[in-house]
């Protein structure tokens, strides 16, 4: 259960995935955005605020440059976040979020600071150095903790339920990420969106891929 992925694939999966996330949600009207997402109890808004507090804490990382080893990599990062962060009820968080949402008067002020965020997190990404970072007491390459964020930033696209493509970069990383937490390729058959999309639960495995079935979601 590793990946390490080279900084300069992680980095342009990165700035595609952001670009992408802003364009989806650009042609959604404020109407549109309240309308339910994938992620279960949230609206397609609750998404983009959740993805603006992302950005903000990404960018801490990218500054906070250590002259230490990685502690995980792009795939064992997810099961030390999950043992760390999720819980058993998931609604106080599944809560907490619409309750950020709801300071916000209406959808266009999320997006509005949604192109603010964008654009700090795409410049902080080209800035940044090929140097080990640290986040939430990890220390990550930098290609590492670029490409999850990719991973983060093309599963919540996905998530705002609409038929524009991911961006194709992002979307490899992200398979890649799921087939390292699974340890093994995931059906040749499955495009990479359909590999995200059963990978990280947001559908179910195949009746046909029944030996996967005790593997997947591999992360949520």
């Amino acid at each position: 259960m590793s990946l390490t992925m080279p900084f300069s694939d992680a980095r342009t999966a990165c700035v595609e995935s952001i670009d992408g996330f802003v364009g989806v949600v650009d042609a959604l009207g404020e109407y549109d955005l309240l309308a339910g997402s994938r992620c279960h109890g949230w609206t397609r808004l609750d998404v983009v605020v959740h993805v603006i507090a992302g950005w903000q804490e990404m960018l801490g990382g990218l500054v906070s440059v250590v002259d230490e080893a990685p502690t995980v990599d792009a795939a064992s990062y997810w099961p030390a976040f999950a043992a760390e962060f999720t819980s058993e009820d998931p609604v106080p968080a599944l809560m907490a979020q619409r309750r950020r949402t709801a300071t916000y008067v209406r959808p266009a002020d999320v997006v509005d600071h949604l192109h603010e965020v964008a654009g700090a997190a795409r410049h902080g990404v080209l800035a940044g150095a090929d140097r080990p970072c640290r986040w939430q007491g990890h220390v990550f390459t930098a290609g590492d903790y670029l490409a999850v964020w990719a991973v983060e930033d093309v599963v919540h696209q996905l998530d705002l339920r609409t038929d524009a493509p991911a961006p194709d970069a992002a979307l490899r990383v992200a398979r890649a990420t799921v087939e390292a937490l699974v340890g093994e390729s995931l059906p040749g058959a499955w495009s990479d969106a359909e590999a995200v999309l059963v990978g990280t639960g947001r559908l179910p495995v195949p009746s046909d891929q029944a030996a996967l079935a005790s593997r997947l979601p591999a992360l949520g």
